[in-house]
């Protein structure tokens, strides 16, 4: 016997889950997902940063080429540049989480196994992986180009009008950095709604663009949260134990900061786009039925005009019934048969 006495029996199925038992705050959802995929996300962080490898080579190439220092005055000591080169780490970090700068096709695979968690379905890490990035590779790259592009462009526009003084370079500041926060918000679902539905590019982009302006302010509260991991591993884990931050960053930080922005990515998706198809299709279903149950009335009908016009060849005797009908299951008269007598007698 299992346990003491059926005590501590560990081996029998637990009470489950009531049918009518209401849906889970997605809070707690969600760190139970992290629970149970945690060393699953760990893998994910390694893949990520390895196959994300020339997206890093490349945005640190365009920071150290066409940004020497962000810090004023960080060449001057090497206090100064260490903080520089951080402070260019801790944004390339952030822009390859949104995802704003990325490998495309890694970064569907990545987006396809994250996505299947936030709807708490099951992913192969490398089979879905490699699937989704290879169904997905031509738009991926050219999203991923785009992307790079208009990063790039966005933040040496807000470099140059931060150097320029009055109030043109406060509106031209303000302008740029707005843009660049409304791209970044449309990244949060760009790579989903790849992986999810049959899009254009220009359909991709147009339904970014609107989920990007309807839930701008949840959107920024994403952003900030995502932001702020970043820095806070870098800002306050590095310098006490940079070994710790280290860690932290090579085998969780990129897939937990991804997963926090699919996980809102899908509930946003499924409200405002999966909600509305379901109820369009629903009311064609109905419609559908709708004409069916006209078409089975119009055959009724027509079938008891039939029936009436056929009365005389119906059946033996001229009982009413239809040739194709069970004399079993009559229950009226009976069948007539003529006698001798020329009386009709019923059975």
């Amino acid at each position: 016997m299992a346990g003491i006495f059926g005590f501590f029996d560990f081996t029998k199925p637990g009470p489950g889950v009531p049918k009518d038992a209401p849906p889970k705050h997605p809070f707690i959802v969600f760190f139970e997902i992290l629970q149970r995929k945690f060393w699953n996300f760990v893998k994910i962080n390694l893949m990520f940063l390895f196959f994300n490898l020339p997206a890093f080579l490349a945005g640190m190439f365009v920071m150290l080429g066409f940004f020497p220092h962000i810090i004023p005055d960080a060449l001057d000591s090497p206090e100064g540049i260490f903080s520089d080169m951080m402070m260019k780490l801790v944004l390339l970090t952030v822009i390859m989480c949104v995802p704003m700068i990325t490998t495309g096709p890694a970064q569907a695979g990545f987006t396809y196994i994250l996505r299947n968690y936030s709807r708490e379905e099951h992913a192969f890490i490398w089979g879905d992986f490699k699937d989704a990035a290879r169904s997905n590779f031509r738009q991926s790259l050219i999203v991923g180009t785009i992307n790079f592009i208009v990063t790039f462009l966005t933040i040496m526009a807000i470099m140059a009008y931060g150097q320029i003084q009055g109030t043109v370079g406060l509106v031209g500041l303000a302008v740029m950095f707005q843009m660049l926060l409304l791209f970044a918000c449309m990244n949060i679902y760009i790579y989903q709604l790849m992986v999810t539905f049959e899009l254009t590019l220009i359909q991709l982009y147009k339904n970014a663009f609107i989920l990007a302006i309807v839930r701008f302010i949840p959107n920024l509260l994403i952003l900030l949260l995502t932001a702020f991991i970043v820095f806070l591993s870098f800002g306050l884990i590095f310098p006490i134990n940079p070994l710790i931050g280290l860690v932290l960053y090579l085998f969780l930080l990129v897939s937990l900061t991804g997963f926090i922005i699919n996980f809102y990515a899908w509930r946003t998706i499924r409200k405002y786009i999966i909600s509305r198809i379901e109820e369009e299709e629903d009311d064609d279903d109905e419609g559908e039925d709708e004409e069916d149950d006209d078409e089975d009335a119009d055959d009724d009908e027509g079938d008891d005009e039939g029936s009436g016009n056929d009365s005389g060849d119906a059946g033996i005797g001229g009982n009413g019934r239809g040739k194709d009908q069970d004399p079993g299951t009559d229950t009226g008269a009976g069948a007539g048969v003529v006698g001798e007598d020329g009386i009709t007698r019923y059975f």
